[in-house]
């Protein structure tokens, strides 16, 4: 079967077979979401995890099957992504050398993240999947978060985890302090796992549906459940936070697509909030004051200068005053944690806990404001896509485009490290191919 596609109103044709193609796409994906597996070969001090290897093998596939059929035009927003990434890489390899604070080793590591993010995209983009290929995508990683949910709660009933877990680690004081029913997942922490979960809940909405009876199901929205239960035990409050603004602009688009459903929605909002109340106030025990109680302890907490919202508004404090240190111009690669180890920050933390601060504090104002200016006009292209589409499926991709972008910067604030983190260049990746592949049909 050969792809036909159109760039400029001009058709040619792409010699590479679609099942080829959709095959290069569904393995990128699998290794985004699924990094480490545990199989790891060292060359020379270097691991190769399942994802390192499979990036570059993919964009040597990519290379040799479709060369001659890449082309630039048509690929404007994955140019420029692509040429950022490349120019980030680049300023981070001058600080590497230049900074007292670089980490070489984890530095290095940080970088062949960003330039795996600049093949990603090159992979991603250049196959230039159908309407078709992209909804079977996105139905993967359905049934990927299906198997890492399973995973994550056999552990919080078994109390097992992989061999490559922080709760298999025996050096791991923190895993020490932690449940052992916490879910780990198939990534070192907690943390990291809910996140993971968190990023890929919003395409499993709206990918299978069924009718019984006149109502129609949504089992994505079973998933998103659940992952709210992991995030819960997890302890990961920011995860759940970016679900539950997630779901609220998901209400909000079905409301002001129809206006009839308003009522309802508001209804159903309201009863989400009546049960989580009541789930809360059990929670913490009639005993203790219910919700009231918590509140004042948290209220408390934060005036003594304790509690995980209070050390983490330190740490961004600390991290601003940094930057401000070295003229905005970075610590370098991987320099945030040696330079908090060397000048111990007033929260305890040497990680940032947050993307923004971890790129703006390492790599500089201009490289921060330019990456958060991409996301946002990415998000804008989602919205233009939201209103102007006429067919069904293609509008719901640019409400799942905006509200996963929505849910992807307020995650960003869950793990200690977002640069090292895989599936996020994936799926801004996915979200440039839809938005080009719109821009082709005018809109």
């Amino acid at each position: 079967m050969i792809c036909r596609d159109t760039v400029q109103n001009k058709e040619y044709v792409m010699r590479q077979p679609v099942r080829l193609r959709l095959i290069i796409a569904a393995v990128l994906l699998l290794a985004s979401a699924l990094p480490d597996i545990g199989i790891q070969i060292n060359t020379f001090g270097f691991n190769w995890t399942f994802y390192r290897a499979a990036v570059v093998v993919l964009a040597l596939v990519t290379v040799v099957t479709c060369r001659g059929e890449i082309r630039l035009p048509g690929r404007r927003e994955a140019v420029i992504w692509m040429a950022f990434l490349l120019i980030w890489f680049i300023y981070g390899l001058v600080l590497m050398f230049l900074s007292p604070y670089a980490d070489t080793h984890r530095g290095l590591q940080e970088l062949l993240s960003i330039f795996s993010g600049i093949l990603v995209f090159y992979i991603l983009t250049g196959l230039r999947l159908s309407r078709s290929e992209i909804e079977f995508l996105l139905r993967l990683l359905f049934f990927i978060l299906l198997g890492l949910i399973i995973l994550g709660y056999w552990e919080i009933i078994t109390g097992k985890h992989l061999s490559y877990s922080m709760f298999s680690d025996p050096e791991n004081l923190t895993a020490k302090k932690r449940n052992i029913h916490s879910a780990s997942g198939i990534m070192y922490n907690t943390n990291d796992f809910s996140a993971l979960l968190t990023l890929m809940c919003t395409a499993a909405i709206g990918r299978f549906r069924f009718t019984v009876r006149r109502m129609t199901i949504d089992p994505g929205w079973l998933l998103v459940a659940a992952v709210v239960v992991i995030n819960r035990i997890n302890d990961a409050n920011i995860s759940n936070f970016a679900i539950i603004i997630g779901g609220i602009a998901y209400f909000w688009f079905a409301a002001s697509g129809d206006r009839r459903k308003t009522g309802l929605i508001v209804l159903v909002l309201l009863a989400l909030i009546v049960v989580a109340g009541i789930v809360i106030y059990a929670e913490m025990g009639e005993k203790d004051g219910g919700i009231f109680s918590r509140l004042s302890w948290f209220v408390t907490k934060s005036s003594e200068g304790r509690g995980s919202l209070y050390t983490r508004l330190l740490i961004y404090r600390d991290a601003f005053s940094v930057t401000w240190i070295t003229g905005f111009l970075g610590l370098g690669p991987a320099g945030f944690p040696v330079y908090f180890t060397a000048n111990p920050s007033d929260s305890g933390f040497v990680n940032p806990h947050s993307f923004i601060f971890e790129i703006m504090s390492q790599y500089g104002l201009i490289i921060c404001i330019g990456f958060l200016i991409l996301l946002v006009m990415l998000m804008a292209r989602m919205l233009k896509i939201r209103r102007d589409e006429t067919d069904y499926q293609r509008r719901e991709w640019g409400r799942m485009g905006f509200i996963m972008l929505l849910v992807y910067v307020i995650t960003s604030f869950a793990p200690s490290s977002y640069i090292l983190m895989t599936l996020h260049w994936t799926l801004l990746a996915l979200l440039v191919l839809i938005s080009e592949k719109e821009r082709e049909r005018g809109i």
